[in-house]
């Protein structure tokens, strides 16, 4: 479920003073899902606003022009979302995940471009389960010795 963002000017990115103030809690899930996605797949992050009006701002995170997730800063929570193909849905169903994103995944309908998940990231077992998806979605490369 995408609800309205608390940045939604296309003029102003949001400052990581304004991010941190936004999330109050769960700051630290931010910062652990971002060092998560960056140090596993040696990517950054880019600020965008693609996406429904009502998304705002997200941080995109894609790997040889593929999406692996976008992260999208709100009151509170983190709203990560998340698009399975059908083949990754399959292999993500037989994940041990918690209730809420098992719920989520098994009710979201397949669609021609997958499963899109829209996961609201208020603890750090939903982060773990967040992390379970995008490594089983999109293996990281592998560290040169």
């Amino acid at each position: 479920m995408l609800t309205e963002s608390c940045f939604n000017d296309p003029k102003h990115q949001p400052t990581p003073e304004e991010i941190r103030l936004a999330l109050g809690p769960v700051f630290p899930l931010w910062e652990r899902l971002t060092h998560f996605i960056e140090t596993s797949y040696s990517i950054e992050g880019q600020w965008s606003t693609w996406g429904p009006s009502k998304a705002g701002w997200n941080l995109r995170y894609r790997r040889k022009g593929k999406s692996l997730t976008a992260l999208h800063p709100q009151r509170e929570r983190i709203l990560v979302q998340v698009v399975l193909g059908k083949a990754q849905a399959e292999r993500a169903l037989q994940l041990e995940l918690g209730e809420k994103v098992s719920r989520m995944l098994r009710e979201a309908p397949q669609l021609r471009d997958g499963r899109w998940l829209f996961i609201p990231v208020t603890s750090s077992s939903d982060a773990e389960d967040v992390e379970k998806l995008m490594l089983m979605k999109m293996r990281p490369p592998r560290k040169s010795l």
